[in-house]
């Protein structure tokens, strides 16, 4: 009997580590890519990976000459695949409220692949813009080419039954304005009840494809991933809604669409910078995303699309290569199944002597530090990290290149947190005590999320209820029982292989830098696992072994970021934007990082003239700026031609917005509110209401109009405004591109772009 304890004891721990390693590794395992010879009707990412070298070699922001080769390359492939591509351009979308009204023209490409008998239409979208700094390879070429590639698999295989519609839509880093274009086409959009859309994105170059929002009645739509699941939690659908994040499928799912949101997170150091390059961005992760899409398409494209108005939400979630999902409404009757058993196992585990309250109550108090301590820990280890790599902090998504140290010592302080917890509670606990509030905080945060994050509730309800199912037969069985350790570590199961992939999932895409929340949920598994190893040593041993591996931890974090030196392949960003006053023919450099980097702090100074925001008012707010005199360069320069001048105190001022020297990506035109009240404007055939919509300025032009891909013919706009005096204009002419010329110092190999503050802005000041 002594020895097969002996060997539960052992097995049991060990099914539990291994269970928690496989979970890690399907976060980040992603398929072999297929060559270019796989068959016809499979996708192959060396097929779709030409689509990438063609389409997002170099950077290609909405209205640049790059942007309208990708879109007439895209149209020219789907007519090579017996396809009708039709353009929806010309066409003026607005986004609306900014700090500046947003609008623009935009250019959508539209084919259709018809079905045989259709009774509703799959929606397959993808951006085609980059953003101005970047070449866009995985955001989004990565999605593009996936689209292409799965329009060819469809085309090989027999006809489906619905027709599948190809939408790659313009503008989408500015306002989402080419989906909005589409869905203000005059009706020319399918209906939402029987429509679904498949949207693929990117803010990464590598790991899993995520599916990571859903759309009204998903219950109806999350089976398509039934056939070949991508990494799938309810959960980061109620986190994204909180995040002030956007794509194309936000304008889908406010108009009522179900749907599937995907994209790939893993690598966001490269996120809209230069580095988002073709060689960067990682073919099993292309492989992955369009296998995914492709299987989704294939699935809805077989269905009955015309009911799917009819479902409900659903609470899913992967697992072991599975999807699993239920009806969201199931979410709250469970959690209380989940807390009724959980009092129910440790009443009964009380009633035959084998725990005692007062203990279990204790370590359920206590059960908070090992939570708080892990959070504590994540942002002191984020801290440490900067101090010995700073430029960290210029990482906009706090997701360094190399992560695997930095997230293997977060996990382990995870883990330290937990020990110390153990150590420390179990002197007045025994381990099943401790175990019971495990299972009773399990199933009081399966409550808690089920009314306030249903989807999330599923993370927290299954573990309670396997976790009183464990308590349960635990007491049961005798003291003595070989069976004790190996059914304490199956019912451990479920709250290692629900909780962890999530959890390093969340990880991998906030990035060290916001590390607290996950290694906090992380806690709850870990001490799930160290409870299956048995009592913890207690005493000074047991403090100094879980010191010791906080300290390790530590030693990982700070081994990662001094391995993490920057070079030509993993360059850090930096913010540099060169600004001209066309006016007085006076140029500046300006930064928004602080000083310490030879190569900013040979163009900028200590501080900023508080008066440059009021000759460059893209510029808010200059408190944090530094600023340095620069010498003039062709960049692009604002040009405004008066049309019709207007008369009386209510003038219907006609202008032409243009450029001169080189093309912009964005006109802005301000106006001092001083002196002139703003009633409306009109660009093409939609007009925006006028009133103070940049009332944060300090400045007088404190009412503002950006037009995104002004093409190189300009822009027309139509400004009414009501004033007894002068109309003082304020127009802006912004590129991505810092001007190379103006720097008297090259750029380092080490350094790359800032994706948030680089590039050229260029202003001039009318009086009418």
């Amino acid at each position: 009997m002594t020895s097969r304890r002996t060997l539960g004891a052992l097995c049991a721990p060990l099914l539990l580590a291994l269970a928690a390693l496989l979970a890690g590794w399907s976060t980040s395992a992603t398929p072999a890519p297929a060559s270019a010879s796989a068959p016809d009707r499979a996708f192959s990412a060396d097929r779709a990976r030409a689509h990438i070298e063609e389409t997002a070699a170099v950077p290609h922001p909405s209205g640049s000459e790059a942007q309208e080769k990708a879109q007439q390359y895209l149209a020219d492939r789907l007519t090579a695949l017996g396809l009708t591509p039709g353009f929806l351009e010309d066409t003026v979308a607005t986004a609306t409220p900014y700090s500046s009204h947003l609008a623009g023209r935009v250019r959508n490409v539209v084919a259709t692949v018809p079905g045989r008998d259709s009774t509703g239409t799959v929606l397959l979208v993808a951006h085609t813009d980059s953003v101005a700094g970047g070449p866009g390879a995985s955001d989004n070429g990565l999605g593009v080419a996936s689209l292409l590639e799965v329009a060819r698999a469809l085309k090989a295989a027999p006809q489906q039954r619905n027709d599948v519609v190809l939408l790659f839509t313009d503008s989408e880093e500015l306002g989402r304005l080419g989906a909005k274009a589409y869905l203000a086409d005059g009706g020319g959009h399918p209906d939402p009840a029987r429509t679904v859309v498949l949207n693929l994105d990117a803010r990464g170059t590598s790991g899993r494809t995520v599916m990571f929002e859903t759309g009204p009645h998903s219950g109806a739509v999350v089976p398509a991933l039934g056939d070949h699941p991508a990494q799938a939690t309810s959960l980061s659908r109620e986190i994204y809604r909180m995040l002030p994040h956007e794509t194309d499928f936000t304008s889908f799912r406010e108009a009522g669409y179900p749907g599937l949101n995907f994209a790939v997170v893993g690598g966001s150091a490269r996120y809209h910078t230069p580095e988002d390059s073709v060689a960067h961005v990682d073919d099993g992760s292309l492989q992955d995303m369009g296998t995914t899409v492709l299987a989704a398409t294939r699935h809805l494209a077989a269905a009955d699309i015309g009911s799917l108005d009819e479902a409900a939400d659903a609470t899913y979630f992967s697992v072991a290569g599975l999807l699993v999902r239920y009806p969201q409404g199931a979410g709250l009757p469970l959690a209380l199944l989940a807390l009724a058993g959980t009092a129910g196992a440790l009443w009964w585990a009380v009633r035959r002597e084998r725990l005692r309250t007062k203990a279990v109550l204790g370590s359920t108090a206590a059960l908070p530090l090992a939570l708080a301590l892990a959070a504590a820990g994540g942002w002191i280890l984020w801290q440490l990290a900067l101090l010995v790599r700073p430029e960290y902090a210029n990482f906009v998504h706090g997701a360094p290149y190399r992560v695997a140290l930095p997230t293997a010592g977060l996990v382990l302080f995870a883990g330290a947190a937990g020990w110390l917890w153990l150590t420390w509670s179990t002197r007045r606990a025994t381990p099943a005590e401790a175990a019971g509030a495990v299972t009773l905080w399990l199933a009081l945060l399966g409550a808690g999320t089920a009314v306030a994050l249903p989807g999330a509730s599923y993370l927290f309800c299954w573990p309670a209820l396997a976790g009183a199912a464990g308590i349960g037969l635990c007491a049961a069985l005798a003291e003595d029982s070989p069976w004790r350790p190996v059914t304490a570590a199956v019912c451990g199961l479920p709250a290692v292989l629900l909780i962890v992939p999530p959890a390093l999932l969340l990880l991998a895409t906030v990035g060290p830098a916001a590390a607290a929340a996950p290694l906090a949920v992380l806690t709850l598994p870990v001490l799930v696992l160290l409870l299956a190893w048995g009592r913890p040593v207690h005493g000074r041993a047991g403090t100094a072994a879980g010191l010791a591996a906080a300290l390790l931890a530590a030693g990982l974090v700070g081994a990662g970021a001094a391995t993490d030196a920057p070079d030509a392949s993993r360059p850090t960003p930096v913010g540099l934007m060169y600004a001209l006053d066309a006016d007085r023919e006076e140029a500046y450099w300006l930064t928004d990082q602080p000083g310490g980097e030879p190569f900013l702090d040979h163009y900028t100074g200590a501080g900023a003239d508080p008066e440059l925001e009021r000759r460059f008012p893209t510029l808010y707010p200059v408190d944090g700026l530094r600023t340095g005199k620069a010498a003039t360069a062709p960049v692009a320069r604002p040009t405004l031609k008066v049309e019709d001048p207007g008369e009386g105190a209510t003038r219907r001022i006609r202008l032409h917005l243009g450029t001169e020297a080189a093309r912009a990506d964005l006109l802005g035109l301000y106006v001092d509110t001083s002196q002139t009240e703003v009633e409306s404007v009109t660009v093409g055939d939609i007009t925006l209401p006028g009133a103070v919509n940049r009332p944060f300025t300090a400045t007088p032009w404190k009412w503002g109009l950006v037009l995104n891909a002004p093409g190189s013919d300009g822009a027309e706009v139509t400004l009414t405004v009501r004033s007894e005096g002068p109309v003082r204009l304020l127009v802006t002419a912004q590129s991505g591109a810092v001007p190379s010329d103006a720097l008297d110092l090259p750029r380092p190999g080490a350094l790359t772009w800032s994706p948030e503050f680089s590039g050229a802005v260029a202003t001039r000041v009318f009086t009418l």
